[in-house]
């Protein structure tokens, strides 16, 4: 028989309860056709084949040694055994020319010619698929060794997968090669889309594993660490103590003295060998954890923040399985639920979903949006590979376009990994473990596009009431709303004196036993397409796991009830179930009604977090019957110990007695209960949850302190672990001003004992944006912005209901949420007006652009206002630093390029530089004249015997004048800035040459005249037009004026010049104190007028550039002017501003560590 027709008599129908019931089944020809023996070969990485077999079997062959020749595989296999390329690696047997699939029964000659299964693919097939009896079926002898190999290599690939080590997402040129690479192999692929979509991954893993390498786990093996010699010194002391201790007691009153002397000696001894044993401990602990911190910077500060989460599953694997197994398989699987005849009718479906085939866009845009480090699943691709291979990700869409018409779900797309995290300390058993599955990322890219369609088909036909239901629905913040409007009702009840009963309910595993047919009923009821339908039926039809632990792996399960939580679609579709239920429920009572307001819903749910608010007895128990019969009808059920009520009335806490199935509801008097990220309990406030929020803090605090970091790293991980993790209370709890202020002060205090600077220093310095900008963030700031956020989120929320019921927000008398968000729209309404404003002495029209409120969209007003609040704490610590008489001096200083340090530069510096440079700023280093205002000490200097102030040190005592200390300073600063000139200008004169004849540019009508005002936006019109500039530097040796431009004595910093233009520039450098920069400008622009006026009249073009860097690092404005006009910009121009303030800043850290010894020279 022919091979096609061999395949096509076994091409049968599927059966009618299937998704696909009436469609062929054509999973048997669902093969690539490509050589078996090239595809093991690749998949060994001795050869490849880069062409497809042509007539007659040949083809171009590539052996690992280079050889490259069109011939048959057979000649491949002669070239490698006579050249021995392959080394001692034995060939082994062709497994991969075996069908292992269950169509296995196919002639000899066809298995050969259709089969296509690498080593990697038994992945799935292999464990799922094969048969121990293939031998009896079929009409090939597998062996003895062959079946080995595929039990081996089976066991093997089940399991989690290495993670490849890919390139970063900025190596553009190695995600070209992987992107070419795997466009060519992917492109000589043949058969149909689900194989190839079955193949994607392992071809993709298996070019990375061999390309790039993979991350090999760490065995934490308990390894013998020898003893040092001083360990073993002090067991040898401590021994021989024991031993004097028995000899005292049986010696006598003479022998005793003796001993005692020993013993004493002995003590000495131990004492300074165990002080320096733990010292060497401290410093191996600082080792691990700056090492550990580097590593992971998030994943440390989590451990010091969270409860410790250990263990290790200790369940024999058929127990484990056995579990699994009664988990995850519905018993009762013929069920038929219905939707309830009372249900509400559905409105008119106004708009239709789109069933079309996923658009490239919308792929793209669901890639884009995807974590990079999200984990990946069975087949070891993350989301990093379609981001930087972007004609792979076209090749998986055209994949999908052919899945999608033909309503078929690839099998590696319903494959899932898991792994079982802890959920405390020590856990053991699997009741403290939660298990986490990960599918596939192309399936969940694919389900992605689907949700979203879903959703939206949903949301703009009304179906989904999001009063009630917010889960699942991109555009609301459903927990904050959620959480607001619950508390708004109990405080609403309370102070009104009015009633209102709350039941918060908790289903017992609602994701785990949700049945697949309220699924599907649910879908019905929506009238979701009968297309779309099926695709989520075929999905759910055979998704299967497994579970790996560090023992074994088990079996793969199938999920024959609930859903999985790391499935995309998965989701949604439970809140559609829910959603049902809740409209079949609801109906019986009705909401609270507010004064002038709405009816509210009397449920609120958050997939299956639900919380009832009924304003009567009779009204809550019809509810929670109601709601609890369709709950059971539904295979789903309520547990009414872990379930919470509260019930006020007339405004005052009543016990009323709430039951399901007979079992009381405990109220939240008895336990308190976390709902929503929010706590209740009976005290109708939250005093409770602020006192634990700053016990947190503190602790937290703590906790970071005790960590064996550098104080920088511990102030890193305040900002970026302390500070969000208290953002979410600060925002739902009604926390008082004077709280947060309390809090602030802990957290500033611990700052500033980290960085090292004196307590005194002002919070200004910590959190202000002046002329030094440190990466920290003020709590109060955080606070106010996070309330206005939440006030803005209610105010403008999407849901009606929530918009139109007026959310008040605690108040106090400092400040108010409310208010400061009109105060914000009624400033930004009036900028409108005003328009653009010039801020500083800069010219007209510099600066940004400001954004007009009038124009802006609501996500944009919402940055806008917030903006405009950090904008108000600024200006309040401007005007705070304004009282201070000595650390706001730094706000005279206008004419300073400001400084912001970044983490990066932060963690680069040491920590007497970060001291000294914030002390130096603010003026609160130890200087005699300030540890006199401190502490009353004498305020003179050592060297010349005046008042030691930070500008005398620095920058005015005579004696480190004389001694050269300030003209070393000056010839290190001026050495960079010549280095930085010489480099510009061999760069310019290494230029073609400038044209001298210019043509007369026209200006069209309409067209920007600036466009044709230079030819080189980098230079200036006198810098960029020469090409024989000459540079002399006044550094090393002393500068001679060039005779041909004058004869003087005076010797400015730098002279550049060019004889053939006859240009001159003196650039004179100078290094004050901050408070004098524009006196030192106009002192040097002064002292070279006469000389400029001399050579002008010697026909000279002349400029004097006098650039100042005062003496704590901070660069001016004239010294950026010149950097610009000589051709600095962007990234250039920031570097040589940086380096010129580093250069001086150090030097004058060292005159400053120097300050106390009166010898300065070379060896000084």
């Amino acid at each position: 028989m022919h091979p096609v027709q061999a395949i096509d008599t076994q091409i049968l129908s599927i059966p009618q309860e299937s998704a696909r019931a009436g469609v062929k089944d054509d999973s048997l020809v669902d093969i690539t056709v490509l050589d078996y023996g090239v595809n093991l070969t690749m998949s060994r990485g001795e050869s490849t084949s880069t062409t497809t077999p042509s007539r007659g079997g040949l083809a171009l062959q590539v052996c690992i040694c280079g050889w490259r020749k069109v011939t048959s595989v057979r000649g491949l296999r002669i070239h490698q055994g006579k050249k021995k390329c392959l080394g001692g690696r034995g060939q082994g047997p062709c497994v991969d020319r075996y069908d292992l699939r269950s169509g296995s029964n196919k002639s000899g000659e066809v298995q050969g010619q259709v089969a296509h299964q690498r080593p990697q693919d038994i992945n799935t097939s292999v464990l799922e698929e094969a048969r121990p009896n293939m031998d009896a079926q079929g009409s090939i002898d597998h062996g003895e060794d062959a079946g080995q190999m595929i039990s081996r290599r089976a066991g093997k690939e089940r399991g989690r997968k290495l993670k490849v080590r890919w390139p970063g997402a900025t190596d553009c040129k190695e995600w070209t090669s992987v992107n070419n690479d795997l466009r060519g192999i992917l492109n000589g692929l043949k058969g149909t889309a689900e194989s190839k979509l079955n193949q994607l991954g392992e071809i993709i893993y298996d070019y990375g594993e061999k390309r790039f390498g993979v991350f090999e786990k760490k065995h934490k093996g308990e390894q013998s660490r020898l003893k040092s010699r001083r360990q073993m010194e002090i067991e040898r002391l401590v021994k021989e103590r024991r031993h004097l201790k028995k000899l005292w007691k049986r010696a006598d009153e003479e022998g005793r003295s003796g001993i005692n002397i020993l013993q004493e000696e002995l003590k000495r001894r131990l004492v300074v060998l165990r002080r320096a044993e733990k010292l060497r401990l401290r410093r191996k602990k600082k080792e691990q954890a700056r090492v550990a911190f580097f590593k992971d910077p998030f994943k440390f500060v989590k451990s010091l923040l969270e409860q410790e989460k250990s263990g290790c599953l200790d369940v024999p694997r058929r127990e484990l399985e056995s579990y699994l197994r009664g988990m995850h398989t519905d018993g009762e699987s013929e069920r038929v639920f219905e939707v309830p005849a009372d249900i509400p009718p559905l409105g008119e479906i106004v708009v239709q979903m789109d069933v079309c085939p996923p658009r490239l866009k919308e792929v793209q845009e669901v890639v884009r949006r995807a974590r990079a480090a999200s984990a990946p699943g069975p087949n070891g691709v993350p989301y990093r590979v379609y981001k930087g291979a972007p004609d792979v990700l076209k090749f998986l869409w055209k994949q999908m376009v052919v899945v999608w018409k033909k309503g078929i779900i690839p099998k590696e797309w319903r494959r899932a990994g898991g792994v079982f995290i802890p959920k405390e300390k020590d856990a053991v058993d699997i009741g403290q473990f939660r298990p986490i599955c990960l599918l596939n990322v192309e399936g969940k890219i694919f389900f992605t596009v689907v949700a979203q369609r879903l959703s939206a088909y949903l949301l703009v036909n009304n179906l989904i009431d999001t009063s009630v239901q917010k889960a699942g629905i991109s555009g609301f913040s459903g927990c904050l709303e959620h959480c607001s409007m619950i508390w708004h009702q109990i405080k609403k009840a309370k102070m009104d004196g009015k009633d209102l009963h709350v039941i918060f309910l908790d289903l017992a595993n609602a994701f785990g036993s949700v049945p697949h047919v309220l699924l599907w009923r649910a879908f019905d009821f929506f009238k979701v397409p009968e297309c779309i339908t099926r695709l989520v039926k075929v999905y759910f039809e055979d998704i299967k796991f497994y579970f790996c632990t560090k023992q074994y792996t088990t079996s793969w399960q199938r999920l024959g009830i609930g859903i999985m939580a790391g499935c995309t679609i998965s989701p949604l579709a439970f809140t559609m179930a829910m959603e049902v239920l809740i409209r079949a429920s609801r109906w019986v009572v009705g909401g609270m009604r507010l004064k002038d307001g709405p009816h509210l819903p009397p449920i609120r749910a958050y997939m299956d977090d639900m919380t009832l608010l009924t304003t009567t007895v009779p009204c809550t128990r019809r509810l929670l019957t109601k709601l609890n019969g369709n709950l059971k009808l539904a295979g789903l059920k309520i547990k009414p110990s872990k379930c919470r009520s509260l019930s006020v009335v007339k405004g005052k806490l009543s016990r009323e007695n709430f039951q399901i199935d007979g079992e009381k509801i405990p109220s939240v008097a008895e336990r308190p209960i976390k709902s929503l990220g929010r706590w209740y309990d009976s005290s109708f406030g939250d005093k409770e949850q602020v006192k634990r929020l700053r016990e947190d803090v503190v602790l937290a605090i703590n906790r970071i302190d005790k960590s064996f970091l550098p104080g920088k790293l511990k102030v890193w991980c305040l900002q970026f672990g302390l500070l969000p993790r208290i953002r979410w209370p600060l925002t739902i709890y009604e926390v008082c001003m004077s709280e947060v202020e309390r809090l602030e002060r802990v957290m500033s205090k611990a700052i500033r004992r980290w960085l090292g600077v004196p307590h005194c220093l002002s919070s200004v310095a910590l959190y202000g944006n002046g002329v030094l900008e440190l990466p920290l963030t003020s709590l109060v700031e955080e606070f106010k912005c996070a309330k206005v956020g939440l006030e803005l989120t209610l105010s403008n929320s999407r849901d009606p209901v929530v918009r139109s019921v007026p959310v008040s927000l605690k108040k106090g008398r400092k400040w108010d949420p409310r208010e400061a968000v009109a105060q914000a729209q009624t400033a930004l309404e009036h900028r409108d007006v005003v328009g653009q404003v010039q801020v500083g002495r800069a010219g007209l029209g510099a600066g940004d652009r400001i954004k007009l409120w009038s124009k802006a969209k609501l996500p944009e007003r919402r940055k806008m206002v917030i903006g405009f609040i950090r904008e108000q704490e600024e200006e309040a610590r401007r005007v705070t630093a304004t009282s201070h008489g000595v650390q706001g001096r730094c706000l005279a200083w206008e004419h300073v390029e400001k400084r912001k340090i970044s983490w990066r530069d932060l963690w680069a510096m040491d920590a007497g530089r970060i001291k000294f440079l914030i002390g130096a700023t603010y003026d609160v280093l130890p200087t005699p004249q300030n540890l006199n205002r401190w502490v009353g000490t004498e305020p003179t200097c050592s060297l010349c015997g005046g008042v030691a102030s930070l500008r005398h040190i620095l920058s005015a005592c005579k004696v480190s004048l004389s001694q050269g200390r300030y003209t070393w300073r000056h010839n290190e600063v001026l050495r960079s800035l010549a280095c930085l000139l010489e480099n510009k200008r061999v760069e310019v004169n290494s230029l073609p040459q400038y044209g001298r004849n210019k043509l007369i540019s026209f200006v069209r009508e309409g067209e920007s005249v600036i466009s044709h005002a230079r030819g080189r936006g980098d230079t200036s019109f006198k810098w960029g037009e020469v090409r024989d500039w000459k540079l002399l530097a006044d550094v090393g040796k002393q500068l001679q004026m060039p005779q041909c431009i004058a004869i003087t004595a005076l010797r400015p910093d730098i002279v550049l010049y060019s004889e053939g233009a006859r240009i001159v520039y003196f650039i004179e450098l100078t290094i004050p104190f901050e408070d004098s920069l524009e006196d030192a400008f106009e002192r040097k622009k002064l002292k070279y007028t006469e000389l400029a006026g001399e050579v002008r009249e010697r026909g000279w073009q002349c400029v004097i550039r006098p650039v100042e860097i005062g003496t704590r690092g901070f660069v001016a404005k004239s010294t950026t002017s010149l950097l610009l006009e000589f051709g600095f910009r962007g990234q250039s121009l920031r570097a040589a501003i940086k380096g010129l303030s580093e250069v001086a800043e150090r030097s004058s850290q060292w005159l400053w560590m120097r300050r106390h010894q009166g010898a300065w020279g070379k060896h000084t």
